[in-house]
């Protein structure tokens, strides 16, 4: 009676190092360190494909619209409509935004001393009016003496970061490529495939294929679920600051929204914001709205993040979290965005390649 052939045998062993595991084992090795040489152009390139996935279900609704003859919109029409409508609502809400955020960071730079004054002195009177000016005014004093410096790092800090993030997107050759690279991917998407196939050597293609089936499922997921977070995020913020009567709490709602998509630095970008805004109006409205968002932020990331990209990716907030400090350690701002759909895509092509071994059936 012959025996069966136990998986760890020569005939796995061969099957594992076969040609087309060989070449694409290869391949992805010099992909690897073409991708990090020109890593700039990478950025740009994952910034267009995450905007083509977000934009594909909108694109497949307008390209279902019947025309007078009974006939579908073809593809390459609803891509440049959808991406000149989106382009077009991006450009109205910076154009609507950016001078009114611009001019009251500069209200606020030019009345901070005063403002930052007027409360030393409301610290003052508190104390004096309570009895705690013996415990209360060395260290208010202290506090006033320290407030030049303190202006001077918040400065520092917001410039440095603000160059940063607009110097680092300035650098992937011009946003002007993003919304063109993404219409090429929405409305020829078979023959960018076939194209990119060409560049492989045939032995690996089919298995380039069918991880490529993987990797279409693993970011069509982040993006459902990114897109859910990014909602809670500014309905419950958008409702929090408008019951806080906090000025402008519809855009700032739709900012903290967007903002998810870049986790930490976005956070920082919209507590900025909000508290600019907050300040317009006093101290207390600035520290209110920081507050509320601030804790609303925490509250999703605690309850909701997990439990939505834990059940679109199926990762652990912990690997989530690590993915994202790797993301930012190796390219800043654009590797915190790009960490998770990368980390999605490397799981679902590990999976592809190396599957978990099934539970032999009992006899």
């Amino acid at each position: 009676m012959t025996e069966p052939r136990q998986p760890g045998g020569s005939e796995h062993r061969a099957n594992a190092l076969s040609p087309a595991r060989l070449t694409l084992l290869v391949s992805a090795v010099v992909l690897v360190g073409l991708l990090w040489a020109l890593r700039d152009l990478a950025v740009l390139v994952g910034y267009s494909v995450l905007l083509a996935y977000a934009l594909l279900p909108v694109v497949k609704a307008v390209e279902r619209v019947r025309t007078p003859r009974g006939h579908g919109l073809p593809r390459s029409v609803a891509a440049a409509g959808v991406m000149i409508v989106a382009v077009g609502v991006v450009g109205w809400l910076v154009a609507l935004a950016l001078p009114r955020i611009g001019a009251e960071a500069t209200r606020l730079a030019t009345n901070a001393p005063a403002i930052l004054a007027g409360i030393v002195e409301d610290l003052h009177a508190y104390a004096a009016e309570h009895g705690l000016s013996v415990w209360l005014d060395p260290a208010i004093d202290s506090a006033r003496a320290g407030l030049p410096e303190l202006m001077r790092i918040v400065g520092g800090t917001v410039s440095g970061g603000t160059a940063m993030l607009f110097g680092g997107i300035g650098q992937l050759l011009g946003l002007a490529l993003l919304p063109l690279l993404a219409f090429y991917l929405l409305s020829d998407s078979d023959e960018v495939r076939m194209s990119a196939l060409r560049f492989v050597p045939e032995q690996a293609r089919s298995e380039i294929t069918r991880l490529g089936g993987a990797v279409d499922r693993a970011l069509r997921s982040y993006v459902r679920g990114q897109a859910i977070v990014c909602l809670v995020t500014g309905v419950a913020v958008a409702i929090g600051l408008a019951l806080l009567h906090h000025p402008v709490a519809l855009l700032l709602g739709l900012l903290a929204g967007v903002a998810e998509v870049l986790p930490f630095v976005g956070f920082m970008i919209a507590a900025i914001v909000i508290v600019i805004a907050g300040a317009t109006v006093s101290p207390f409205q600035a520290v209110l709205g920081l507050a509320v968002y601030a804790g609303l932020n925490w509250l999703i990331g605690a309850f909701v993040t997990p439990r939505v990209m834990g059940r679109y990716l199926k990762m652990h907030a912990f690997v989530v979290t690590v993915s994202v400090l790797a993301g930012a350690q190796l390219l800043g701002a654009a590797g915190a965005l790009l960490a998770l759909p990368v980390a999605a895509v490397l799981q679902a092509v590990i999976g592809e390649l190396a599957p978990a071994p099934s539970t032999p059936r009992r006899l």
